[in-house]
């Protein structure tokens, strides 16, 4: 599940951290535009400063995945609904990876770029930057978007879409290995009980999903 999250993540493009945006409250459906969709497709739901990511994992015996993020607490958390289990970030989530929430909020929609090259020189990711211009005005399903492309020092373009009134980015294109795109957004307050561990469930244990003999 874990090379799960990095390839969700890597769709998106840039490996970015910035300082919490307050988006508005939305749900989603995830659609992976990669010819080889592995199962990327899924339902997001955001709150401010939190979000939540479903998915159906390949493996039957993983089921069901739900990965919750909530940056004004720094914490990130995995959800296995067939097994009513959850694994905590150290479990699934490699100390490098970016938190989620941050890539898709935007402090200024209309100038992103220097948010996005600060965050990369945090990260030491910087190295690869090549350059990011803002193309301008455009629209993704029917919703207004600030678009921008980004080039690496391979040349590699990839565009992104971000939400003028969500304040996140909605569609990525990247030439070669796809992106993502949310569709069907729906701008409504959300439950607070999808952004914690329910009652019940308990603590991952690698054992309880081991072939019993």
């Amino acid at each position: 599940m874990g090379q799960r999250m990095v390839r969700f993540l890597c769709l998106t493009g840039f490996l970015v951290i910035g300082s919490l945006a307050l988006a508005q409250d939305f749900s989603a459906d995830v659609f992976s535009s990669k010819q080889s969709n592995n199962g990327d497709d899924g339902k997001l739901y955001s709150t401010k400063d939190k979000i939540r990511w479903e998915f159906q994992e390949r493996s039957s015996k993983m089921g069901r995945v739900a990965i919750v993020v909530d940056e004004a607490q720094g914490k990130s958390f995995a959800l296995l609904e067939q097994q009513h289990m959850y694994m905590d970030s150290g479990q699934w989530m490699t100390k490098s990876t970016p938190m989620v929430t941050r890539f898709w909020h935007v402090q200024d929609v209309n100038d992103a770029c220097p948010q996005w090259k600060k965050i990369a020189e945090q990260w030491k990711t910087d190295v690869n930057w090549g350059s990011c211009t803002r193309v301008g005005s455009d629209t993704v399903n029917g919703r207004s978007t600030v678009k921008y492309e980004g080039v690496n020092k391979k040349g590699e373009r990839t565009y992104y879409w971000v939400d003028t009134n969500l304040k996140c980015v909605i569609k990525t294109d990247s030439a070669g290995s796809g992106g993502m795109e949310l569709r069907n957004i729906k701008e409504a307050p959300q439950p607070a009980s999808l952004f914690s561990i329910p009652a019940g469930y308990t603590k991952f244990d690698m054992g309880a999903m081991m072939p019993q003999r």
